[in-house]
């Protein structure tokens, strides 16, 4: 149970005591691990601390935690209504608050060197006039792209809009964390989360618990991004010592055990997240995709909701007519071309482009549809494969889900192939005539789920580290963590493994580039809150 408010220096006198109810508390969200507990104390003190130096250690103050979030299958279809396979990890951003009695939030952080003091009066940036159209009001803003303030807004000023005539207390707060920054573990998202517990602490609002992911998904829109709410419903509704089976439309949560004897390692890249405009852009693919499949199949739009809905079991139709609806899809569109082939949808189409460039060679659409498609059918077998303990099963998967984000195939040597990732018309006749083959190895190769697309957001260093994990007896399957670009991998592996990868990669990846060893074995914690 949360311990509540106190005094910072109470606080800081509670970590020393080792018999304390703040033991216990971190007990219940990290388990009983003594490494893992001393390691989680030192960044409690830092924040503590931090707050005591910037604003005094009689002031009361509120811990908010959310931990990092790691996705073991179902990459990038939260937002689709597909299955996202979450663990929460040993990585925390802390948030020490107190509250004000205007409506002013101040801002600091322990990192100053990255993350300079911020402030915002509540009111100043969301005046009364301008709440209840959260939509039209974000889609004004002209932000310092890339800001750490910018997160904390997000949830405090959709807070606001949600109660637009409560009086929101402001704070005074001081961040710090130890989640990697742009690596595909969602730091940025872990800042929306605990600003909004504060918030909310402070101002005695409540939002009901199935609500929360989605109110900071949208919250997060503010900084530009358009993605979905999973990574918030990672770190809100995980559970220790579990992986956290989830999608939404309406949300739905499980939970599984990893099977014993294997470990998830993160394997950081070291190169940042590029900005979110391709992010957006391979979203807006999926939107104008379906949008093309239901105006092409008007008999099947009335269910179709999501693109999950477009399956062979939701339909009531064979595999093999998905595939012949997907090649009336064109490989790519320009957006005068697409505007012309969607005239009934102009005004969405145009909001759908306003957060992004135009791609230089056009929208990725059918590979994009199929990346979806095939890995709502993953994420919704990895639940099955856990329970069942079948990690061969799992791993090809998890290979297969990688290899729609594959940039680059290091398999053949040192240096990297460019893999083009284009689902031609030659690639779908095979697969129907696999289906009507009526050979068992031909058609359960030609299973949606096999299937990688070509959602293209890896780069060289992650296919590089993917293939190097590949080759270490015990790794069972590796993929991109997060959005791709940069950051992690994650690698499953056995137990028994886990130093004979590490000591791989630091031979053939870190050392050769001059970098520190970025491998993290995960625990499974506990979820966010207030500690």
């Amino acid at each position: 149970m949360p311990i509540g408010a106190m005094a910072c220096a109470e606080w800081l006198n509670m970590i020393k005591d080792s018999e304390s109810g703040l033991q216990e508390r971190l007990v219940e969200i990290y388990g009983d691990d003594a490494l893992i507990l001393e390691d989680r104390k030192m960044i409690f003190l830092r924040a503590l601390e931090g707050f005591a130096t910037q604003f005094g250690g009689d002031r009361e103050v509120v811990i908010s935690r959310a931990p990092g979030r790691i996705n073991l299958l179902g990459n990038h279809i939260d937002h689709r209504g597909g299955f996202v396979n979450y663990m929460a990890i040993n990585r925390d951003t802390l948030m020490v608050a107190s509250a004000r009695q205007d409506d002013t939030v101040e801002m600091r952080n322990t990192n100053l060197g990255r993350f300079p003091p911020r402030s915002f009066e509540i009111g100043n940036l969301l005046p009364p006039e301008m709440r209840g159209n959260w939509l039209k009001y974000i889609e004004g803003l002209d932000l310092l792209p890339g800001d750490w303030s910018n997160y904390v807004q997000a949830a405090v000023l959709h807070l606001q809009d949600r109660f637009p005539n409560q009086h929101l207390n402001g704070m005074d707060l001081v961040v710090t964390g130890d989640v990697p920054i742009a690596a595909g573990l969602s730091s940025s998202s872990t800042l929306v989360v605990t600003s909004l517990q504060a918030a909310l602490h402070f101002s005695a609002l409540t939002l009901p618990r199935e609500e929360l992911a989605e109110f900071c998904g949208d919250a997060e829109w503010y900084v530009g991004t358009r993605g979905g709410a999973g990574d918030h419903a990672a770190m809100l509704y995980a559970k220790r010592q579990a992986v956290l089976p989830l999608r939404f439309f309406p949300l739905e949560t499980s939970e599984v055990l990893l099977p014993e004897g294997y470990r998830v390692v993160a394997c950081n890249s070291f190169v940042e997240h590029a900005p979110p405009g391709i992010f957006n852009e391979r979203i807006a693919t999926y939107e104008i995709g379906f949008l093309l499949i239901k105006s092409r199949f008007p008999r099947y739009a009335p269910k179709l909701e999501r693109l999950r809905d477009l399956s062979s079991d939701h339909l009531g139709i064979p595999l093999k007519e998905i595939y012949n609806m997907i090649k009336h899809l064109p490989s790519r569109m320009s957006r005068s071309e697409i505007l012309t082939a969607l005239p009934d949808h102009v005004e969405f189409l145009q909001t759908l482009f306003s957060p992004h460039g135009e791609p230089r060679d056009g929208y990725r659409i059918r590979q994009v549809m199929v990346f979806g498609l095939a890995e709502c059918a993953r994420g919704a077998q990895c639940k099955d494969l856990l329970e069942s303990g079948d990690m061969d099963g799992f791993g090809r998967l998890k290979y297969c889900s990688h290899d729609g984000d594959r940039r680059f195939d290091f398999t053949s040597g040192d240096q990297g192939k460019s893999v083009d990732n284009a689902v031609g018309d030659g690639v779908l006749d095979q697969l129907i005539l696999d289906l009507e083959s009526g050979e068992s190895e031909k058609v359960n190769r030609a299973q949606i789920h096999h299937q990688p697309g070509g959602y293209d957001c890896s780069c060289e260093e992650l296919d590089l580290l993917v293939d190097l994990s590949a080759t270490v007896d015990g790794v069972v399957g590796a993929g991109l963590a997060g959005g791709g670009l940069g950051g992690c991998v994650l690698v499953v592996v056995k137990e028994s493994a886990v130093n004979t990868l590490i000591q791989k990669l630091n031979d053939a990846f870190y050392t050769p580039r001059n970098l520190s060893n970025g491998t993290l074995v995960c625990a499974s914690v506990a979820g966010s809150g207030l500690i």
